[in-house]
């Protein structure tokens, strides 16, 4: 199994690895140290890379900023495919199971076996797709660096693989791709043919242990506040947060992030707490109304969980999720250039007060359990190697 670093794309892979696992698989999952226990906590073999990611401070809106993304992407896609290389001197593989994000393609042509995708968030609609960055068609299309070409020669001299187009490090494709949403949230479900398997999100039980005051959100309205894990300069917005909600009538969490630099951000009020690190499925449980960014992966949890949500989204795949959750009704967005704190306040209180917010969620959820789940994308990927003998 093949994944990037990050939160929103290796938590989504937990109940397939499990289900990989629980039936007597042997699976080998190259992840980083953050994930070696929840990934072993399920029953996965984890091989080490270094997280080139954890400590670079990163904007990839500006130019510069992707180029160093693009160039650390291939640092971790050289890492993964020496692995590999070294794995192969005692396992033999069946198949590859990889994100739609890095270098999962490349491990599936290096090893020369039937590779399956999975995406952590919606399926990209083809004329959304030539918005993106990495793709050739795209207005002012990303060009790679000297230092990207060298990473992508190197790679290519190693072992004998390279990229059909730059866009495949965020598009990889497999025999068959299962998208970890159902049919109903999908946007424009149509454009996407029998090769793609709506299996669902799922949600096991993850390994672990956190000193966060749970009780403390007992019988209380509760306000969860959370950025993502890797967004920088998020303190302004915290502090706005702050002063918009100095008056709410319960408990208010915010999830600063790794990145945030907790001596930017104000005292707070008593009803407050304000942590780095949050055990997030734990707090849904307790949260009312659930103030993000709108990754798919938090956004998933707060449907499990029936929490309604305002959503701030900012880059990637953020503003397509917002805008199908304000469709659906699940979902209150406010764009960049519109968030004050008065914007702030009046979202979060429609959404309180709008039952309508909680049945949107609530009709996604059951799309969700209508879904076949791992044991579908197991019986999927069965087939097909069994096809293939």
């Amino acid at each position: 199994m093949i994944n990037v670093p990050a939160e929103g794309h290796v938590n989504p892979s937990i109940g397939i690895t499990k289900a990989f696992a629980d039936r007597g698989d042997n699976v080998y999952y190259i992840s980083t140290e953050e994930y070696k226990e929840r990934l072993e906590g399920v029953g996965a073999n984890v091989i080490l890379h270094e997280n080139y990611l954890k400590e670079a401070q990163i904007d990839p809106s500006s130019s510069e900023g992707f180029h160093s993304f693009f160039n650390i992407l291939m640092k971790t896609s050289f890492d993964i495919l020496s692995i590999t290389r070294e794995l192969i001197k005692e396992i033999t593989f069946d198949f590859v199971y990889y994100d739609s994000f890095g270098p999962g393609e490349l491990v599936r042509d290096f090893l020369h076996i039937p590779g399956f995708s999975s995406s952590a968030s919606f399926l990209i609609p083809d004329h959304f797709k030539k918005n993106l960055p990495l793709h050739p068609e795209a207005a002012g299309s990303f060009k790679i660096n000297e230092e990207g070409k060298a990473h992508l020669d190197r790679i290519k001299q190693e072992f004998g693989v390279a990229p059909k187009s730059m866009l495949q490090f965020m598009q990889n494709q497999g025999e068959k791709t299962m998208a970890y949403t159902s049919e109903y949230f999908q946007p424009s479900r149509e454009e996407f043919g029998e090769g793609y398997h709506f299996i669902g999100p799922s949600f096991p039980q993850r390994k672990g242990t956190h000193d966060f005051p749970i009780g403390q959100l007992e019988n209380e309205q509760v306000l969860y506040i959370s950025m993502g894990t890797v967004l920088d300069h998020v303190e302004d917005f915290f502090n706005m947060c702050i002063d918009a909600f100095s008056d709410f009538p319960g408990k208010v969490v915010i999830a600063g992030g790794a990145r945030a630099d907790f001596n930017k951000i104000k005292n707070a009020p008593d009803h407050f707490i304000i942590r780095k690190y949050v055990p997030q499925l734990d707090i849904l449980q307790h949260t009312n109304v659930f103030l993000t960014h709108g990754g798919m992966n938090s956004v998933n949890e707060a449907i499990y969980n029936e929490v309604p949500m305002v959503v701030l989204p900012r880059d990637k795949d953020q503003p397509m999720v917002a805008a199908r959750l304000s469709e659906l009704l699940a979902g209150y967005p406010i764009f960049p250039g519109n968030v004050t704190k008065e914007a702030l306040r009046n979202a979060v209180d429609q959404v309180v007060k709008n039952n309508s917010y909680h049945h949107g969620i609530q009709k996604i959820k059951a799309s969700f359990e209508a879904c076949g789940g791992p044991a579908e994308a197991l019986e999927i990927i069965d087939d097909y190697l069994e096809l293939k003998k």
